[in-house]
């Protein structure tokens, strides 16, 4: 078994096509199904299963896929710190990151780390808490900057950054009522909020639900900025982490810290016994040096 085995079944697999695959790898088609038919005869076992003109990994299939992310993720971690070694800080980097660090951190820590390792491909990609866990545990991230649950991480170390105390934000006409709110008494002021698929609704509707005061209406924003917009000019409100709750129109919003939910903590991950790469140390470093308040 060789890599390029490897690699060519993986682009196959992800695109569930052989003519598709050899066109991305610039070889034949007949080339491509000879040499996926050796990594078959070498495993004893067919990887795929026919679907009209395309393919679908079969059950041996899908577990030589995992365990080909893992191998070639490696490799590229190898190669990665080689690079290192060599030119002296080179290569690419990796970084996942929340939509919330990515607004109101990331800019800062960017512009720092490019200044002094201009040499380094840095690709910062914006996705969830989710996303992040895994792609840092399958090697796909060099580096997470996400929220550290209450859980064991089996392939994922992490390190607590900061916490988050949350806020309820209401327009500064509406200050007299915080009060009636936190309690459940809305009167007509509707409740703005991220989408149920992001993990701050999730722990603002685990909040109401242990109050037993869910709001009746809500209307859901994907955009903090928006957001604040509605909050800030219309008849809602809105609950926030405290960062963002200061984000704009400082002016014309007022805040109330909300202490029945607990803070969430903001840290790094990164993936349990693998080498993690000179740059991506470097980087770790300066978001530790601006962000670590945690005690």
């Amino acid at each position: 078994m060789e890599l390029r085995h490897l690699r060519y079944f993986k682009v196959v697999a992800e695109l569930e096509h052989f003519h598709k695959a050899a066109k991305a790898l610039f070889i034949t088609q007949p080339a491509l199904s000879n040499q996926i038919k050796q990594l078959e005869d070498e495993l004893g076992s067919k990887l795929f299963e026919r679907i009209g003109r395309g393919v679908r990994l079969s059950e041996s299939g899908k577990r030589v896929l995992h365990s080909t992310q893992k191998v070639l993720s490696e490799i590229e971690t190898l190669r990665g710190a080689v690079e290192d070694l060599e030119s002296g800080s080179a290569g690419k980097l990796n970084v996942g990151v929340l939509q919330s660090v990515n607004a109101l951190y990331l800019s800062n820590i960017v512009i720092e780390f490019d200044l002094h390792h201009p040499n380094v491909s840095l690709q910062v990609n914006e996705l969830s808490n989710n996303e992040i866990e895994s792609k840092v545990s399958q090697g796909e991230l060099d580096i997470g900057i996400g929220f550290i649950l209450n859980k064991e991480y089996e392939n994922v170390q992490t390190e607590v950054l900061f916490r988050e105390k949350w806020k309820l934000v209401v327009a500064r006409e509406y200050e007299e009522r915080i009060g009636d709110i936190i309690s459940g008494k809305y009167k007509g002021l509707k409740a703005v909020l991220l989408p149920d698929c992001y993990e701050t609704r999730k722990i603002i509707n685990n909040y109401f639900e242990q109050k037993n005061n869910s709001p009746s209406q809500i209307t859901e924003v994907n955009s903090i900025s928006c957001i604040l917009d509605l909050v800030t000019n219309g008849n809602s409100f809105t609950i926030l982490p405290e960062a963002f709750s200061i984000f704009k129109a400082r002016d014309k919003l007022t805040t109330h810290y909300i202490d029945d939910i607990t803070p969430r903590q903001v840290g790094i991950l990164t993936a349990k016994d693998r080498i993690l790469k000179r740059s991506a140390k470097k980087f770790q470093e300066l978001v530790h040096s601006q962000l670590y308040t945690a005690k």
